[in-house]
């Protein structure tokens, strides 16, 4: 009951603290099982029960710690929104541009079909050149990244709707959001598929960010993502290997810590259920 109880105090630790990206090996599908740890169970003693206590302690702390930073990194800078403002500024100007080189390029068109009327053009080729015409000039609406759709799905994010968050978030990737929010948007619907206990799925948000975000500030804070969902899965060999590889290219020192420390507790785990 105890190691449930800090199970799922793990799940609560790392849902928005940022990192970068990378690429991991294929995963191997067969483990080496100890035989003689599969029927070892032996109770906790106090001193185990109160190193339990004080890990417990330090998850609840972390937990809202990495929270905060994540609401806090996610949002715009005012430099980013100025940028962004300016962009939408800009867009008018070159749309107006490219409405009046159109319009000159139709009229050539339409002088092309004149001549071509003068010199008798068979009706079929006059009419599939129209078509031809119809489809060039069809303007398709452009899609325009919200940014009060984002901020609506990161407040549905802080406020614990996760169902609706995902929506939201599916929402603005169809938008073709910034470069810089792409990997946030693809980790706030892993930790949202997280929290909804839906580990498959995100996992493939956490894996999406290793492979194409390399650059972004989510690498290391999805490798630890995966560390633990692979922890809760029982695939204590995985999640260490991962958390390794992830020591072993050079994470921010805060990072660095977390990572250690959730290697010694799921160690710590181990020892007891060998023991």
């Amino acid at each position: 009951m105890k190691s449930a109880v800090k199970n799922n105090f793990i799940i609560l630790f790392a849902i928005l603290l940022g990192g970068c990206g990378g690429y991991l090996p294929a995963e191997r599908t067969h483990w080496p099982i100890n035989q003689e740890e599969r029927h070892s169970w032996y109770p906790p003693d106090e001193t185990i029960l109160s190193a339990r206590r004080a890990d417990q302690i330090w998850l609840d702390d972390l937990t809202q710690e990495i929270e905060i930073l994540f609401v806090n990194h996610a949002s715009f800078s005012n430099r980013e929104l100025a940028l962004f403002e300016s962009m939408n500024q800009i867009n008018p100007k070159i749309d107006s541009m490219s409405s009046n080189y159109g319009q000159q390029i139709n009229s050539e068109r339409e002088r092309k079909l004149q001549m071509q009327k003068d010199l008798e053009m068979s009706k079929v080729g006059f009419t599939t050149a129209e078509i031809k015409l119809k489809n060039i000039m069809a303007v398709k609406p452009p899609i325009i990244f919200s940014i009060a759709d984002y901020n609506s799905a990161m407040k549905s994010f802080r406020d614990g709707q996760f169902k609706k968050s995902l929506k939201l978030f599916l929402k603005l990737k169809k938008q073709n959001p910034p470069l810089f929010l792409k990997d946030n948007i693809q980790f706030a619907m892993g930790s949202a598929n997280f929290r909804l206990k839906k580990y498959l799925t995100a996992t493939k948000h956490f894996q999406k960010i290793l492979d194409n975000y390399a650059q972004g500030d989510k690498r290391f804070i999805s490798y630890f993502m995966l560390g633990i969902i692979h922890n809760l899965q029982g695939e204590k060999s995985r999640a260490i290997f991962l958390l390794e590889e992830a020591l072993g290219k050079n994470p921010p020192e805060k990072m660095r810590n977390m990572i250690n420390r959730l290697i010694n507790v799921i160690n710590d785990e181990s020892t007891h259920v060998a023991g």
